[in-house]
């Protein structure tokens, strides 16, 4: 079965990449680029095919628990050589002739190696999907069809059996399922990358959500992050150009605190301790009893879809005050708090009638150092004033480096990636942009990147709840 769906899948791809060089009238007219497009859709559909049978390969290594490292190990590397093959290729037909690359190839080169990362991550699951997640809010380091590409992969993967969570659950409690819940629901309410959550019962009745890690993700993840260091070492040496160890130290930094369920549990309840004198604000209460470093065990708190426009309406619940509530609530963490809940996308963030703001998932649950929060604090007073120089100022004490002559139009929209401020991704250029930024900016810190990347997806939420809201005033209130 899982043969024939790669299979189709690929079909498909190659199907779609023979359209778009034939149905071009270009193609036709200059019998040397005809030449040239065809040959590299051979190359492409030749890797294509690799990559689909060694994803099915690797498919079956996780079944039979064997070879997993090897089989994911060629699934990263064909992907890769795929990839770079393609830029190469377009670079050698440029050096022979700049009319045998229009701009039209760059555009299909990039759909498609966006394309092949997102069908690799959504099968192979683990650290590929948090990498295209982190990838799509970084415009300035890919291109905008990279960009859109990424971020249509949701952090959702096909559910493990339940067998095989059951057996997850008994390893982590030393009993079986059944012997401390009085219920358990044997399909997910929710899927990740890293774990999967159920709906339970307890035996005094209480309603409970149960957030299971799945058992080998620890060596998958092991496993990618080795061949991934590799891959973008290659990558690097061969295209310079393209910049992916940023996204890796991301990752490295990262994933041990989401692995880490008892450092989430503490991370919860201390925010929610922090946040007690708020009415407005539920973090679920953590059952100690039953975590651990695996298995996590907390209240079920339920709510509507922050970003369910109709439901919140028919919940009697104003958008627009849910976005003032949101920005207010996250600026309380940043600037009063020293603490921040930094993952906050939609399936995050539940709105209750108050409204209440719901807060899930704390394995980005993290302190701030007193040091960024008065950088960000600088930022956001001198951007209210257009203070430029003072910006730049900020930025440097937070760890970047700038070149001596700083292309203003670079800063500003570098302060749109941390900040999501006044950024419209479907009309920016990212590719022109990342030039600006690579050219005036040195390296982002790894935590500036987690407190912008939180930033951005605050932004992107209010803006859809209320497109006149003015976030960096509310901001502005606490920085101060």
């Amino acid at each position: 079965m899982e043969w024939f769906l790669e299979q189709t899948k690929a079909t498909r791809y190659a199907l779609e990449d023979m359209w778009t060089v034939t149905a071009s009238e270009r193609t036709f007219r200059n019998p040397l680029l005809f030449m040239t497009r065809f040959g590299d859709l051979t190359r492409s559909n030749s890797f294509l095919w690799t990559e689909t049978n060694i994803k099915t390969l690797e498919h079956y290594s996780r079944v039979l628990h064997t070879g997993q490292g090897l089989s994911r190990g060629l699934v990263l590397s064909t992907l890769a050589a795929d990839i770079i093959a393609g830029y190469l290729s377009l670079t050698g037909r440029k050096q022979m002739s700049p009319a045998l690359v229009p701009p039209a190839d760059w555009e299909w080169q990039h759909r498609r190696s966006a394309q092949r990362i997102v069908s690799t991550a959504a099968a192979l699951g683990g650290m590929l999907i948090k990498a295209c997640q982190f990838a799509s809010t970084r415009p300035d380091i890919l291109p905008l069809t990279y960009v859109q590409t990424l971020s249509t992969l949701q952090d959702r993967v096909e559910p493990h059996p339940w067998s095989e969570i059951e057996k997850a659950i008994k390893q982590a409690l030393g009993r079986s399922p059944q012997q401390v819940f009085a219920s358990i629901e044997h399909e997910p309410i929710a899927s990740a990358s890293i774990a999967q959550v159920y709906r339970a019962r307890l035996f005094d009745g209480q309603e409970v959500a149960v957030k299971v890690q799945y058992p080998d993700i620890q060596r998958v993840i092991a496993i990618d992050s080795t061949v991934m260091q590799k891959v973008v070492k290659e990558i690097a040496r061969l295209a310079p150009s393209i910049q992916l160890q940023p996204i890796l130290d991301y990752l490295q930094e990262t994933l041990p605190l989401e692995l880490d369920f008892l450092r989430e549990a503490a991370a919860m309840t201390e925010l929610r301790q922090a946040l007690s004198h708020r009415q407005d604000v539920v973090i679920p209460i953590v059952n100690s009893e039953l975590t651990s470093r695996r298995l996590l065990v907390m209240e079920l708190v339920d709510g509507v879809k922050i970003t369910d426009h109709t439901a919140l309406q028919n919940a009697g619940i104003e958008p627009g005050a849910v976005a003032r509530l949101l920005i207010d609530v996250y600026s309380e963490q940043m600037f009063r708090l020293g603490i921040l809940h930094a993952d906050p996308h939609p399936g995050n963030l539940l709105v209750q009638a108050g409204p209440k703001l719901v807060l899930l998932d704390h394995g980005l649950t993290v302190h701030l150092k007193p040091s960024l929060v008065q950088t960000l604090g600088e930022m956001v007073q001198a951007l209210s004033v257009f203070d430029f120089e003072r910006l730049q100022q900020a930025l440097s004490k937070a760890g970047m480096q700038f070149d001596e002559q700083v292309d203003i139009n670079a800063l500003l929209q570098l302060v749109g990636v941390l900040l999501g401020e006044g950024q419209d991704k479907e009309t920016l250029n990212t590719l022109e942009m990342g030039q600006r930024v690579s050219r005036s900016v040195g390296r982002i810190p790894v935590d500036l990147i987690l407190v912008g990347r939180a930033l951005g997806m605050l932004d992107g939420i209010s803006r859809q709840l209320d497109p006149d809201i003015n976030a960096l005033e509310i901001v502005a209130g606490y920085a101060s």
